[in-house]
């Protein structure tokens, strides 16, 4: 789907509650994974996985205060 150079994406597809497209962590390796709700249909699960990797990419798994849904946290 995606191909960074520095690293590897694990893609787990996974049952999730309607509301949750997808979301990224980091693996016990450090590693990025983006676990995909298993409902979606290929695009949008496509669409999600691009959308997680732009938060991966932009760095925003390592800030703490980041909020996608609300800004940030304090």
């Amino acid at each position: 789907m995606h191909n960074m150079e520095h690293e590897e994406i694990r893609i787990i597809l996974q049952d999730l509650p309607v509301s949750v497209r997808a979301f990224c962590f980091h693996d016990d390796e450090g590693q990025p994974a983006v676990v995909i709700n298993s409902r979606l249909s290929e695009e949008k699960r496509r669409e999600a996985y691009l959308h997680e990797v732009e938060h991966i990419e932009r760095g925003e798994m390592y800030d703490t205060t980041y909020n996608e849904y609300g800004g940030a946290q304090t």
